[in-house]
């Protein structure tokens, strides 16, 4: 940037003003952008983490049932 400062100097007042809302405009739109792809991955990693708490659930439920049903027999001999 440091180039093309001289630029700024040198156009006239109304076009100066004009690129710079240029440049706001499209440094906004990239802003929603990320934003918008920082919500998706939040939404997407929350999902993920979901579907692992509910895995480890279910992991733990059948290994309490196995290991109540392992202590349920009775060995005789």
């Amino acid at each position: 940037m440091a180039a093309t400062a001289w630029m700024g100097q040198r156009l006239p007042g109304r076009a100066a003003r004009a690129i710079e809302r240029a440049h706001r405009r499209a440094n906004a739109r990239k802003r929603v952008w990320s934003r918008d792809i920082a919500r998706l991955m939040l939404v997407a990693s929350v999902l993920v983490l979901g579907m692992l708490a509910v895995e480890i659930g279910r992991k733990a439920v059948t290994i309490l049932s196995h290991n109540t049903a392992q202590q349920s027999v009775e060995i005789t001999g």
